[in-house]
């Protein structure tokens, strides 16, 4: 699944502004990681999964799973007390993530990506990430 993600969003983030894609493994990985990198680093992280009733009475596995997971914009700008200029620069990386992954498809998916919400928050001084949780699912088979 990160595999897949992380493809897709390296593939996608071309724009010189983009310093790279990353992966964390849980929320204060996704902190301590964001402290880190260079600006204009996306963080992928793994959020949750919910497994639906098994539409298959017998004959094999073939379980839908809904899949969150979340993508952190890093911000490194070290201007006025309030961050303006951070929360300003958000925008374009927003629009390029929004790009990438609305609608999309993903392989090793089966459901095309939506946007479940935002939110941003500072690491340090100077240093913000905006978080996206992004919803799909997948279906498990037991293969």
């Amino acid at each position: 699944m990160l595999a897949d993600l992380l493809s897709h969003l390296t593939a996608h983030l071309t724009d010189p502004r983009w310093a790279g894609v990353d992966v964390a493994e849980d929320i204060d990985a996704l902190a301590a990681r964001a402290g880190q990198v260079e600006s204009g680093t996306a963080i992928i992280m793994p959020w949750t999964e919910t497994g639906r009733p098994q539409a298959l009475m017998g004959g094999g596995v073939r379980q839908k799973v809904d899949v969150q997971f979340v993508v952190g914009i890093v911000i490194r700008l070290y201007d006025g007390m309030m961050g303006a200029e951070r929360a300003m620069a958000f925008d374009a990386y927003r629009s390029d993530i929004e790009a990438a992954l609305a609608g999309a498809v993903i392989p090793g998916f089966f459901d095309p990506c939506e946007l479940v919400g935002g939110e941003t928050s500072p690491i340090s001084t100077g240093v913000s990430i905006y978080a996206q949780t992004w919803a799909t699912t997948r279906f498990l088979t037991g293969a």
